[in-house]
């Protein structure tokens, strides 16, 4: 080893001229600057390999591959490898031309799909149009709301007067096909992707029911998703469905009250069966009409930053006897609403167990589409998370069928075979 090397004296004058001062010093300077360009020489192979690597895929040369030394940190994304995928598609594919915003959609979409949560998603402008459109409570589609139940799409609930009900579809009905495209693997949302569509244009359903497979072909029309419904029962009860939690919903639900809440109607059945969600800031305007102190819900952002939601103190039925009707359809915002009031003792939950859907998502608004990420759980207000367990109600009553389930948009209002509703309204009479 170099270290272990008796230092050589200097060599002997040559010419009979004196050794120069200085001359071990040139030595390791000419060692140093030699070091110095392999350094270069090395660092410059690396950029210059994984440059050529980047740029042309699997098609970098032998000698770039070869001084290449560099390895992707596993927490960050190869981009080397997606630009390899990608260079070998538009080399080898058997049909040219690729489309590549196709092609980084999918990628997107991919990438988010690998995160194992099935409420964040990879949206395309067009997608993000449509969702958005729906939260406001219009959209062109057959008026059925669907849910993912395992590894199946199923019909949660259908609009009265809609195609989906005139062509007879049922809640309950697993949905295997959509315009001849089988259902498998898919979530809810690709679902209503390939349901919705531009007004009067024709999708073709297919449903396995009971066993039985079934094939609709409807026309899409434009859908006025109500928000907010309401029926007085008996002179005493004020019935008030919300169908999705929207931006109209807060001033509907306000309205609903401040106009029926008076003279000998002084009971609240609220009915959240079927309400897939919508906004966190909806739910704690509900919530709101009803507590008057306190977090409606406490967010657990990232990294376990708790951030409560107060209420706004200035409900409108602070003491107005409350029942709660929910159901295993009943997800997100409806939790938060049905957790809230329960934490608090406020009103008397009946039905079924909730769908247990805990977490928050946020619409991040990208240059060619949206992220719709998680970016939340939620506990209720006394800290209970109901991700996965749903919610369980105060008092258990199932439906036979669904069918049985009360429509307050129909006329005439039927609920004699709602044993739910009918269960509900004893409980505010007695």
């Amino acid at each position: 080893m170099i270290d272990n090397v008796t230092p050589h004296p200097d060599p002997p004058p040559q010419g009979g001229r004196e050794s120069r001062p200085g001359w071990n010093d040139n030595r390791l300077v000419s060692r140093f600057k030699g070091i110095a360009i392999l350094l270069v020489v090395a660092i410059g192979a690396f950029y210059a390999g994984s440059l050529a690597e980047f740029q042309l895929g699997s098609y970098a040369p032998n000698w770039a591959k070869s001084l290449l030394f560099y390895t992707p940190p596993k927490a960050n994304i190869d981009y080397r490898a997606l630009d390899e995928v990608f260079t070998t598609i538009q080399q080898h594919y058997v049909k040219p031309n690729a489309d590549g915003v196709k092609l980084t959609e999918g990628a997107a979409a991919g990438m988010v799909g690998a995160l194992g949560d099935q409420f964040s998603r990879y949206l395309t402008p067009e997608e993000y149009r449509t969702n958005q459109t729906f939260l406001a409570g219009q959209f062109a589609g057959i008026g059925a709301s669907v849910q993912q139940k395992a590894d199946q799409v199923v019909i949660a609930g259908i609009l009265p007067g809609t195609p989906a009900e005139k062509a007879g579809l049922h809640i309950g009905d697993v949905i295997i096909a959509v315009d001849g495209q089988s259902t498998k693997g898919w979530t809810a949302d690709n679902a209503v992707n390939h349901i919705r569509g531009q007004p009067n244009t024709q999708v073709q359903i297919q449903v396995n029911r009971n066993g039985q497979t079934l094939t609709f072909n409807l026309t899409r029309q434009e859908i006025n998703v109500p928000s907010v419904a309401t029926h007085i029962f008996n002179h005493r009860v004020l019935y008030v469905r919300i169908f999705e939690f929207g931006n109209r919903t807060a001033t509907e639900f306000d309205n609903a009250l401040k106009n029926n809440l008076t003279g000998s109607v002084n009971l609240v059945l609220l009915d959240l069966r079927d309400n897939p969600g919508g906004y966190v800031d909806a739910a704690n305007d509900v919530i709101s009409e009803f507590v008057k102190s306190g977090p409606s819900t406490i967010l657990v952002e990232r990294g376990g930053k708790e951030a409560p939601k107060s209420v706004t103190g200035t409900g409108r039925a602070f003491t107005n006897k409350l029942v709660v009707l929910l159901n295993e359809n009943s997800a997100s915002a409806s939790e938060i609403t049905a957790g809230a009031i329960k934490d608090y003792g406020r009103g008397t939950l009946v039905g079924v167990k909730s769908f247990g859907k805990g977490s928050v998502q946020e619409d991040f608004v990208l240059r060619d589409g949206d992220l719709h990420l998680t970016i939340a759980y939620w506990l209720t207000p006394k800290r209970h998370s109901i991700e996965k367990t749903g919610i369980t109600p105060d008092k258990a009553v199932t439906l036979p069928s669904a069918q049985d389930e009360y429509a307050v948009e129909q006329s005439p209002n039927d609920f004699t075979k709602d044993l739910q509703l009918t269960a509900a309204l004893a409980m505010l009479e007695a």
